[in-house]
């Protein structure tokens, strides 16, 4: 069961006796010389860059002052002239953090063992300091692929045609170096994609890793779940909590079983995914069950929802087939109909199934968005009494603002190469580096990952984009339209086919 958590401002007004502390469910991180309030939860990382002094503020509020004494030691830290001016103070760092979340909360004992306590002294920073920062001293996530491989055959897999064989993979020892270079920077969230990363002989033994360092993730897999690997998982801890969090496993299925067998390329997939279902729900796992819903399933979500739910499953996503860079079966692609019925039915379930967290994921008709994997930020603005430079950084991070540095994590592939995203073909002109035999750091802080983002503009020589006088703006802005140029292309140094521009459109 969650942690209750009283949010202070919202749930409960702050008072001179109040005990402000970090939620158990958020972490205040020193990135370089930044600080960051980072979500803590196993999905996408969430965070939000803090100024100055609201990360020396809220690095006080470890549970143990109230909010008279932090007002009193905000008092004579930042020379403020009054008590009350004091109060006002620490009472916008509250408000500023808890403005669309609930990051600072009222201290109790049942979050006492949960509380991490940190030094107030490593977040004193100064400014100037601060605003010399351009980008994360370290990621602040990373993207795992343990293998590329799969038990199935997907129709609409990205990861086709990017197997390697086992002499080329990065060998058990290594993965587990990497996981914990990872955790000592600080990183406490990660993704696995691939292929399926249960594919890998050794799998539940890079996950137990995972779960020892307490690193955060959700395990998805079509892997078929017999009872030995059910109980196998239950032994190296997938169903305990951490913080209150028991880890996640998505199982991927497709609706209607002679489609979702023909889909995935192996007779009896729905079956054993069936099985694999009940394997994991009478032993107590947090379950959700996904689909990637094609033209081919799209009519059939209302009864596999039913379906889902009458054998117990009370989490379920369902994602749109928008893209693959191998291929063009153009049966598989959602027509705008083919949309519009999905979240029609979508909607329907929610009504006849109310204990169903039924999520969507770009179902909506589309529109031109650039996917790239990046760290969600939140709105947290600087105080009132910050200079303008701060201000302006801060509107940079909150915005995305991808030539001030916004990417904040990398894809690490089965044999050590590294990218900047997990949903590419695996070609060497999108590898930004190898952690085979070079640390996590050394590639983060490296030429070819910080420059591969914007190229120069002399690389885009006799491409539209070479002459284009909105290139900085559409690079800071569109983001990494590059990326999508190589879909449709094979080369990054073009314009993508939906750029506004080759379209004549005005704004970017």
């Amino acid at each position: 069961m969650p942690l209750e958590c009283s949010v202070l401002g919202k749930d409960l007004a702050i008072t001179e006796t109040t005990v402000p502390v970090i939620s158990p469910y958020w972490r205040l991180k020193r990135n370089g010389h930044w600080a960051l309030l980072c979500r803590y939860e196993q999905e996408q990382a969430r965070c939000s860059m803090l100024s100055p002094k609201m990360g020396a503020t809220l690095a006080l509020m470890d549970g143990r002052l109230t909010f008279r004494h932090l007002s009193m030691i905000a008092q004579y830290a930042f020379d403020l002239e009054s008590q009350e001016m004091s109060q006002e103070f620490v009472t916008r760092v509250i408000m500023a953090a808890n403005g669309e979340d609930d990051a600072v909360v009222n201290m109790t004992r049942e979050l006492e063992p949960y509380v991490k306590r940190i030094d107030p002294f490593d977040f004193a920073v100064k400014a100037s300091k601060w605003k010399a920062q351009e980008r994360p001293a370290v990621p602040i996530s990373l993207n795992l692929m343990f293998s590329n491989d799969c038990h199935t055959n997907c129709s609409y897999c990205f990861a086709k045609g990017h197997c390697l064989p086992e002499s080329k993979l990065l060998s058990t020892e290594r993965w587990k170096e990497l996981l914990r270079e990872a955790k000592s920077m600080g990183i406490e969230q990660v993704s696995l994609s691939g292929g399926d990363p249960l594919f890998r002989k050794d799998a539940l033994k890079l996950i137990e890793e995972l779960i020892d360092l307490e690193i955060l993730f959700a395990l998805s897999t079509k892997c078929y779940i017999t009872d030995e690997i059910a109980e196998r998982l239950v032994s190296i801890g997938m169903t305990q909590p951490v913080n209150q969090y028991v880890r996640e496993m998505q199982l991927n299925m497709d609706p209607n079983e002679p489609t979702a067998d023909n889909l995935a390329g192996s007779p009896g997939y729905y079956h054993r995914a069936v099985h694999s279902i009940r394997n994991l729900l009478k032993r107590g796992f947090n379950v959700r069950v996904k689909a990637v819903v094609t033209a081919l399933t799209a009519p059939h979500i209302y009864e596999w929802v039913d379906e889902l739910q009458d054998m117990g499953v009370r989490q379920i996503s369902v994602a749109a087939y928008n893209r693959s860079p191998r291929g063009k079966n153009e049966t598989l692609f959602l027509s705008n109909e083919d949309r519009n019925s999905i979240i029609d039915q979508c909607r329907h379930a929610r009504i006849d199934f109310p204990e169903i967290d039924l999520r969507t994921i770009g179902c909506e008709p589309p529109q031109y968005t650039v996917s790239i994997q990046k760290v969600a930020t939140e709105t947290v603005n600087a105080l009132p009494d910050e200079d303008a430079e701060i201000h302006e950084k801060l509107r940079c991070w909150r915005e995305g603002d991808h030539s001030f540095g916004a990417q904040c994590s990398m894809t690490i592939t089965p044999d050590g190469k590294v990218m900047l995203y997990d949903t590419v073909p695996e070609d060497e002109a999108l590898f930004v580096g190898d952690v085979s035999a070079t640390s996590i750091l050394e590639v983060w802080n490296s030429d070819p990952l910080r420059n591969s983002p914007t190229p120069k503009t002399e690389q885009l020589k006799g491409a539209a984009c070479y002459d284009c006088k909105n290139l900085a703006r559409c690079q800071s802005k569109a983001g990494y339209c590059f990326r999508d140029a190589y879909f449709n292309s094979g080369t990054l140094l073009v314009p993508p086919a939906q750029c506004p521009m080759l379209q004549g459109e005005s704004k970017v």
